[in-house]
């Protein structure tokens, strides 16, 4: 029996997709075996799908489920990866164009031994100079991303992903921070069933803002420790022409609608996550400007919420491990930011 299940969703990227499987298959995966983990691809069908043989020659531990759906959400996908999913730690890929370093299984199961409940995020890119949703405007597309993904040889070290990436909108200020979403996650499967898998109101194309409530809603529960980055490990998104992810006609009122349903849900303004992360793995020379840049930019923060005496991880406020516990009845303000 495997201890970790990744569920991945794909829907018309077959190129992407492929990609992917194999940045988290064990031929790419450093120190893990194929029995540690298996990988669900949930793929909703189209156009422009995987070929069977093709997956199944990555991984004995890849199960490929190919589905027939007419909704545009991917939440009936993700959820039946629940039902399939056979671990009791799980990693979630909701969009199945990002990439992984190589040693994100290495430490997703290692956190699954030291605390079972903790949550597990993997900092997030864009492949190439720009944000995908401004493509046009720096003349950047598929084209132009394959011919970087060949001159890095990326199959070779995945690390070399980072020197072909910018940060993505997720984390755009690095790990010191609060992440808004995250586009690859662990956590255990009783921390998924707490929020009830994944919540069939997000009905929008792509699954709508339902990536921002589900990484909230976990790392917001009681049992959810601690909270984990992966320091020098990445996904990186791969262009693909998606909704939210292309320079696209109506993506901004698209982008207003996802918001309002989030904040009816939430009940108001949509905060980030602010959990104070322990920062684990190793961290390569690749990733080491990333690094640097994320302890600059979270000291400019944390410099800024103590002159005003804010707190600069709200969202641990209560919780045992809580860095600031004993000053916390003096300074209880939420950044203003």
């Amino acid at each position: 029996m495997p201890r970790l299940s990744i569920i991945v969703v794909v829907y018309r990227m077959s190129r992407q997709a492929l990609n992917t499987l194999y940045s988290l298959s064990a031929r790419h995966q450093r120190n893990v075996a194929e029995s540690d983990y298996e990988i669900l691809v949930m793929e909703n069908l189209s156009d422009d799908n995987l070929d069977p043989d093709t997956v199944n020659a990555l991984g004995s531990n890849i199960r490929h489920f190919r589905r027939e759906e007419t909704a545009v959400s991917p939440v009936n996908a993700i959820n039946e990866g629940f039902r399939e999913a056979r671990a009791p730690f799980i990693g979630l890929i909701i969009d199945g164009a990002r990439m992984v370093t190589p040693r994100v299984v290495e430490y997703a199961l290692a956190v699954s031994r030291m605390a079972p409940d903790a949550m597990v995020a993997v900092p997030a890119f864009n492949l190439g100079p720009y944000r995908h949703h401004e493509h046009l405007d720096g003349d950047y597309g598929e084209a132009q991303e394959i011919a970087l993904l060949e001159a890095v040889n990326w199959q070779a070290n995945g690390y070399r992903l980072f020197d072909i990436a910018n940060l993505g909108e997720a984390n755009p200020r690095g790990l010191f921070q609060p992440f808004m979403e995250n586009n690859c996650y662990f956590t255990s499967r009783a921390n998924f069933a707490a929020i009830g898998y994944a919540d069939e109101r997000f009905q929008y194309p792509g699954g709508g803002s339902l990536n921002l409530h589900m990484f909230r809603a976990i790392g917001m529960l009681p049992q959810c420790e601690p909270y984990c980055v992966m320091a020098g490990e990445g996904t990186f998104h791969q262009f693909h022409g998606g909704v939210t992810t292309a320079q696209v006609e109506g993506r901004q009122a698209l982008l207003t609608a996802f918001r309002e349903q989030l904040e009816g849900i939430w009940g108001g303004r949509f905060p980030a996550l602010e959990r104070e992360p322990f920062l684990i793995g190793a961290v390569t020379s690749h990733a080491q400007p990333l690094l640097h840049y994320s302890s600059v930019r979270g000291q400019k923060r944390f410099n800024r919420l103590h002159d005003n005496r804010c707190i600069f991880c709200q969202d641990d406020l209560g919780r045992e491990r809580f860095v600031y516990q004993r000053d916390a009845a003096d300074i209880t303000k939420r950044d203003p930011r």
